[in-house]
């Protein structure tokens, strides 16, 4: 017989399975969500465990740097902090706003500012490495960093229309600094923290941070000296011509590299207008007209052609030249610069030839430089020719180009006719200084003979000669070619009245082609010829590198005496005469000075211009007493070699002008002297 089980034994045994029951499911569903949690879930509730025990800061990656052909710095990323002062955490207020005021330098408003205070983070400036550690040393809590990176310019405004400029964040805005950004930017680092319940932060051992990576450098085509000196000689130019904007090229023809771009257009600070702003070129474009009448075997330079005494009348216009000739060789034609007879030579070609070969010199299409917004420029097809196109494109008009395709084909005559495409970017390397790219001369087509381009380059010699309008570019020792220009600025469907672009492009040496310049002024006022304006400034610039080192692109000759510069051009003010000259202002079109019946002159020898006393005194015009004016303090260059005296005269904006060579013996005037800018300095 089984024992009776009391109600009260019968209650505690439920009461048993219940619990075991209970316990079992509990048991049960605690393993099942540890396993949803820790398996299932797990990367979920890891992030949110990091985000409410760690916080993290981004470490700033250092912008890559811009460099000259040499390694020079034109633009490099500086490190920084944005210190603030906390001063809840502070145990003495009162003394550490002190101390960070004597540290930092605070003026009375900052200070006052910090010691108002009472919570948060409160700015007290961007301080760099030396003040932050000399902070966290004196003040120690309180104390809190934000590391930054700055951009910083060596050489101040020198080239920065090429370098552009970056934003708040660091990244490229406009110029170089756009265009490579991609390059130039780096990549961030992190720097992890935990954090307890009292918001102390503990570092992370370094498996927590990752550092940052700077970004990869840039080395330009670009010559610092040569830029420094193409720039003070257009800064000069504008001011004393008064035109609104103008060009300053140097290209190295042989390789297309881009050696200097001085370009401004008025108070505009961003482009680079010699790459982007088109306009008629006028006379420069002749020499291509002669290349491909000389290439098709259409002409020699000694054909003769009518040049009606500078006026000829056709059905549809009237084309005229400044100086009126009966007739005039092939040659002579460049030589005067006679629109009356390259409209005549344009006239023996096929107008899709003469097309077909200014496209072949790079008109009508991009150079491929690779920089932001090139203009193609213009060249219309012959099907939109008018009847009078043809001419017009003989001497520069109906035809839109840059200053930097206008030189690049003036390259192609210098190489002996190949055409290269410019460069400006010579190579690119890694942080740690591995070269990942690296420019190579490219030919981009041979366009006309070597022989031919002899032909025309020795043509273009004489240009630059005492019959030439070049010859205020010639220099005595280096032998030149180029040409002038100067056409009308089209404004609003027609041509503005007395508004005019001089221009003049040449290379050097002539015999030896190792640079090719282009100077250009855009709205002269007064006196407004190419040969009269421009081709002084490039013979200056010219004159500038063979004072120093740079001299070696050109020749191992210096000119060991002669006006530096402008000093003999008689167009920026200053009263240097050679003997023989006139000192009224040049003719037009660029036209040899009126000489005695012999035309002899010693071009190698200068005299001073007297104030008209007895005593026939030196007079060094544009130096004042001390009550005139004090734009410039003449610098002490006595002891410096020549390159180190010339660089450091341009830079504060004086002129040069050298008797011999080596080393600065006796500098008229004196260190010290007031001077207006622009003067000329003798050095011997």
């Amino acid at each position: 017989m089984k024992p009776v089980k009391s109600p009260v034994s019968k209650r505690h045994t439920r009461r048993c399975r219940f619990m075991s029951l209970t316990v079992a499911v509990t048991a049960i569903g605690m393993t099942a969500r540890a396993a949803q949690i820790q398996l299932l879930q797990a990367d979920r509730w890891r992030q949110k465990s990091e985000i409410q025990t760690e916080t993290h800061d981004t470490l700033p990656a250092a912008r890559g740097g811009v460099f000259d052909r040499h390694g020079r710095p034109l633009a490099v990323s500086l490190e920084a902090f944005d210190a603030f002062f906390a001063a809840a955490e502070s145990d003495d207020r009162e003394g550490a706003v002190e101390q960070i005021a004597a540290i930092v330098d605070l003026d009375s408003r900052s200070e006052r500012r910090l010691r108002a205070a009472t919570g948060g983070w409160t700015s007290i400036g961007r301080v760099d490495g030396r003040i932050r550690a000399l902070l966290e040393e004196t003040i120690g809590s309180g104390v809190h960093f934000t590391p930054v990176v700055t951009r910083a310019y060596p050489e101040g405004d020198l080239a920065r229309t090429l370098l552009g400029s970056v934003n708040e964040n660091g990244r490229g805005r406009s110029g170089l600094e756009l265009l490579f950004d991609s390059l130039l930017v780096g990549t961030e680092g992190r720097a992890v923290w935990k954090v307890d319940a009292r918001g102390e932060r503990y570092p992370v051992p370094e498996a927590g941070r990752s550092l940052p990576r700077p970004g990869r450098d840039v080395y330009l085509t670009i010559d610092l000296e040569l830029q420094a000196i193409a720039e003070q000689a257009l800064e000069r130019a504008l001011a004393e011509t008064g035109s609104s904007g103008g060009d300053v090229l140097m290209v190295d023809p042989r390789t297309g590299e881009l050696l200097a771009v001085a370009s401004r257009r008025g108070d505009r600070n961003f482009g680079i207008p010699a790459f982007t702003d088109p306009y008629e070129p006028g006379s420069t474009v002749k020499p291509f007209l002669i290349a491909t009448l000389l290439e098709e075997e259409l002409a020699t330079l000694d054909d003769r052609v009518d040049v009606e005494n500078g006026e000829w009348r056709t059905a549809h216009r009237t084309i005229r030249d400044v100086h009126g000739y009966d007739s005039l060789s092939v040659a002579e034609v460049l030589l005067h610069s006679s629109n009356i007879g390259a409209a005549k030579l344009a006239a023996r070609l096929d107008r899709g030839l003469q097309y077909a070969y200014l496209r072949d010199f790079g008109f009508g299409t991009p150079t491929g430089v690779r920089v932001p917004s090139e203009s193609a420029g213009l060249l219309r097809r012959p099907g939109e020719w008018s009847a009078v196109s043809q001419a017009s494109l003989a001497f520069g008009y109906e035809i839109l180009t840059t200053s930097l395709q206008l030189a690049v084909a003036y390259g192609a005559l210098a190489n002996g006719g190949i055409l290269m495409r410019p460069s400006l970017i010579r190579e690119v390397r890694s942080p740690e200084g591995e070269a990942t790219w690296r420019s190579e001369p490219e030919a981009v087509r041979r366009v006309i003979r070597e022989d031919v381009a002899d032909q025309v380059t020795r043509v273009l010699t004489w240009v630059v000669s005492e019959e030439g309008t070049g010859h205020r570019a010639a220099l005595q020792t280096i032998p030149i070619a180029g040409k002038t220009g100067t056409a009308r600025i089209a404004s609003n469907g027609g041509y503005a009245e007395r508004r005019y672009a001089a221009s003049f492009v040449g290379f050097a040496p002539a015999d030896d082609p190792k640079l090719v310049i282009l100077t250009k002024l855009e709205d002269p006022k007064g006196q407004y010829y190419g040969g009269g304006i421009a081709a002084p400034v490039s013979r200056g610039v010219l004159q500038a590198m063979l004072a120093g080192e740079d001299a070696g692109l050109l020749d191992d000759t210096r000119e060991t005496a002669g006006s530096a510069s402008f000093a003999a051009s008689g167009i920026l003010g200053l009263n240097w005469l050679r003997p023989g000259d006139s000192a009224a202002p040049q003719g037009d079109h660029g036209a040899r000075d009126r000489r005695s019946p012999s035309g002899a002159s010693s071009p190698s020898v200068f005299r001073f211009a007297t104030n008209g006393g007895g005593n026939g005194a030196r007079h060094v015009p544009g130096f004042a007493d001390e009550r005139e004016s004090d734009d410039v303090i003449v610098p002490d260059v006595v002891g410096m070699d020549l390159r180190a005296a010339v660089g450091r005269l341009y830079r504060v904006g004086l002129d040069v002008e050298l008797y011999g060579s080596g080393e600065v013996v006796e500098q008229i005037p004196a260190p010290g002297t007031k001077a207006v800018r622009g003067a000329s300095v003798i050095l011997r």
